[in-house]
Order: structure tokens, then C-alpha cells, then sequence
């Protein structure tokens, strides 16, 4: 179903994501060049995908001949009135998305090259605001519509930007509606705030599992960091605090506290440890990463509050014993240990499974991979990603 949304050819995509995976594996020494070779011989796609020199570089260029084009638009139709002007406006945008669409990813295979990009912009820019206004309508009704135009860049292109615009316009969307029930709602906001993206988490990992291509890998990846964090920030002592003073306007005198401030307290100091243990006994490499990010934090959040003085001394002692325990795991875990190494096995963090599994096989025949006594995936004799003299 949310395959069959997306602009591109879906073969395509999939081989072109397969030659870059395999170029990755091929840095890293999990392929030799012939087992890469072979792979470019049998995938095939024709996207065109800059580096990212030039996607930076063709972004800004299309911004400023779009400008350069649309600046004699304005001037002539300028004096038409608000409705003549939304008309135009809404006209514009279809035109962009047209050529986005037929000219340049249909027939010149373009591929998040920087150009399809400032177009795509561009034109649900001006298809926004053509429908909209530029005042008759309430912020709230801006903000959900750019919400659903994010989702819809998200999926039909396959935009990673859109997909963190559209959390933080959820975000924005969700504080607003909180705040304007006011009363127990506003005070349970943050809770409110942890169930909600929890849910979305758990959404995530569904469609993970439902859809068939692997071609939303890294946006499920960034999604479910982003709810992660979310989740906790969203019961962090620190952040709740000040949200409250700052923008809900509570007004802490001396010797008090924000309201449940005992729960923060222990939710801050709970979650990364959940995250953490979670990561460690059910090999999730996300849940390790953002637990230990989100530790990192709940240590700063405490020692922000509860400061036991001579700063200096305290970062040095935490830093003195962070590295030390950090050497000993990276000597420890030279030999694989329960599927744990220190060895950077691949350079892509965003490699998937699924993808590598499917690049080495390739290159050896179609073989399903199996796991020996020492952990790593041998093919044969070599125990690596080929085989020398037997299978």
C-alpha cells in the first residue's frame, strides 16, 4: 500500500539502494572487488544521484534560478487582488510538482539530487499558501496542513528532511492543543506526551514489519530515534521544568517544585537505564545508542540541579572513569562475546540486515548465510563474505 505512493519505480530504488549498500560493504572489506563487480554487473538501476557536494550545490542553484523566474511572475500578477494572487499561486505549485514528477523523475531519472528537492519545496510551498492565505486562517490550521505535506514528501519522495519537519510540526501541533484545554490536561502534558509517541514507536515497528521493501529503512530508523528521544525528553526532569516556566508560565517561589516532580525525577534517572538493558538483552543497537545518549543527558540534567560543587573536579572524575570503563570494553570485546564487538564490522550505521544479507548472497551464489562457532557469517574457507576453494 505505501509502496505503491512513492514517485519512483520501486525496482529502481530498490537496486539503487542494493549498489550503494554494496559500496559500502565493499569499504569496509566485507566484499573483494570481483564479488563487487559482479554485483554492478547484475544490479542495474538508472537513478541519478549527485554526491553531496552537489545536491548542496544544485539546491542552491535551483533556489536562485526558481527566484530569478518566479520574480517577473510576481511583479506582473502582484495587483490582482488575494484571490488572483492564491489562484496563481496554486497553479505554480502544480506546475513545480509537475516537472518535479514527469520532467525530472520520469523521464531524467533524477534521485534526491538537489534539484528535485528545491522544487518539490517550492511547490507545496506555493500549493500551501494558494489554498490557505496568507491570514484568514488560524495558526493551528497552517501548522496541520503542513503537517500532512510533509508526510506526503516523506512518502511519495522519500525525504528524510520532511520526515524530521513533520515531528517537529506534530510536536508543535500537539503542545497547542494540550495547552489550549488548559487545566489537568495542560498538567499531565508530559505524560500525555511519553503515551503519544510510544504509540508511535510501536506504529513504526509495525510498519517495519508489514511493509515488504526495504526501502524505508533508514526513515523507520530516524522515526523511531526521534520517538525515543521524544520519550524521554518528554518526562526529563529538566525539560519539564522549564517548559513549565518558559512557555506555560509557572511560577516556582522558593522551596517549591513543579507538580509530580518526584516522578521526573525517577523517570529521568530510569529510562536510560531501561533503554540501555533493552538494547543489551535484545541486541538493539538503536536502543543502545539512544540510551546512551539520553544517559548522558539525565547525568547532565542532575548535576545541573543537585551540584555538589567544585564542577571541575566532578567532570574530571566522571571523565576519568567514562574512559577507563570505555578501554576496558573495547579490549574485552576484540573477540566477539554473545554477538557484541568493539570491530567497526561495517562503516554505514544505517546498514540494514535485510540489505546486507541480500548483497552477500549475491556473491555467493544465492547461499544463505550461516553463522559459525566464532559469530562471524562464513561462506567458506575464507569467512568472510566469499568463498576461496570450497562452500
Amino acid at each position: 500500500m505505501i509502496e505503491s505512493f512513492i514517485s519512483y519505480n520501486l525496482d529502481e530504488l530498490e537496486n539503487h539502494q542494493l549498489l550503494s549498500e554494496a559500496k559500502t560493504l565493499h569499504k569496509s572489506k566485507m566484499i573483494n572487488e570481483v564479488q563487487y563487480n559482479k554485483i554492478r554487473e547484475e544490479v542495474k538501476s538508472s537513478l541519478y544521484t549527485p554526491s553531496v557536494f552537489m545536491k548542496i550545490l544544485l539546491f542552491i542553484l535551483s533556489f536562485i534560478g526558481l527566484s530569478t523566474v518566479l520574480a517577473p511572475v510576481n511583479l506582473v500578477f502582484g495587483n490582482i487582488g488575494e484571490i488572483g494572487f492564491r489562484i496563481i499561486s496554486v497553479l505554480t505549485g502544480l506546475l513545480l510538482i509537475w516537472v518535479t514528477e514527469k520532467v525530472l523523475i520520469d523521464d531524467k531519472n533524477h534521485y534526491k539530487s538537489g534539484v528535485t528537492e528545491a522544487l518539490i519545496y517550492t511547490g507545496f510551498a506555493f500549493l500551501t499558501f494558494g489554498i490557505l492565505g496568507f491570514g484568514d486562517n488560524i495558526e493551528l490550521s497552517y501548522l496541520i496542513v503542513a503537517l500532512l505535506i510533509t508526510v506526503i514528501i516523506t512518502v511519495r519522495y522519500l525525504d528524510l528532511l520532511a520526515l524530521v519537519a513533520g515531528f517537529m510540526l506534530f510536536i508543535s501541533i500537539l503542545y497547542r492543543t494540550i495547552h489550549f484545554f488548559g487545566g489537568i490536561t495542560e498538567s499531565l502534558m508530559p505524560f500525555i506526551f511519553m503515551i503519544i509517541f510510544l504509540l508511535v514507536f510501536v506504529t513504526c515497528m509495525r510498519i517495519e514489519n508489514s511493509l515488504k521493501s526495504f526501502v524505508f529503512t533508514n526513515h523507520l530508523i530516524i522515526a523511531k530515534t526521534l520517538a525515543l528521544v521524544i520519550i524521554y525528553g518528554s518526562v526529563n526532569y529538566f525539560v519539564v521544568r522549564e517548559i513549565s516556566v518558559l512557555l506555560m508560565g509557572l511560577v516556582l517561589r522558593n522551596g517549591k517544585d513543579i507538580p509530580f516532580a518526584i516522578i521526573f525525577y525517577i523517570l529521568t534517572a530510569l529510562m536510560p537505564i531501561l533503554y540501555i538493558y533493552y538494547g543489551i538483552f535484545k541486541r538493539s543497537l538503536l536502543f543502545l545508542r539512544v540510551g546512551l545518549l539520553v544517559f548522558a543527558l539525565s547525568v547532565v540534567t542532575f548535576k545541573y540541579y543537585f551540584s555538589l560543587g567544585m564542577p571541575v573536579i566532578t567532570f574530571t572524575v566522571s571523565g576519568i572513569i567514562l574512559i577507563t570503563i570505555s578501554l576496558w570494553m573495547m579490549n574485552y570485546l576484540k573477540i566477539i562475546r554473545n554477538g557484541y564487538t568493539s570491530e567497526n564490522l561495517i562503516n554505514d550505521k544505517w546498514l540494514s540486515e535485510d540489505i546486507n544479507a541480500i548483497i552477500i548472497s549475491q556473491t555467493m551464489g544465492g547461499n544463505k548465510l550461516i553463522e559459525n562457532k566464532n559469530g562471524t557469517f562464513g561462506g567458506g574457507h575464507s569467512g568472510g563474505g566469499g568463498a576461496t576453494t570450497k562452500w
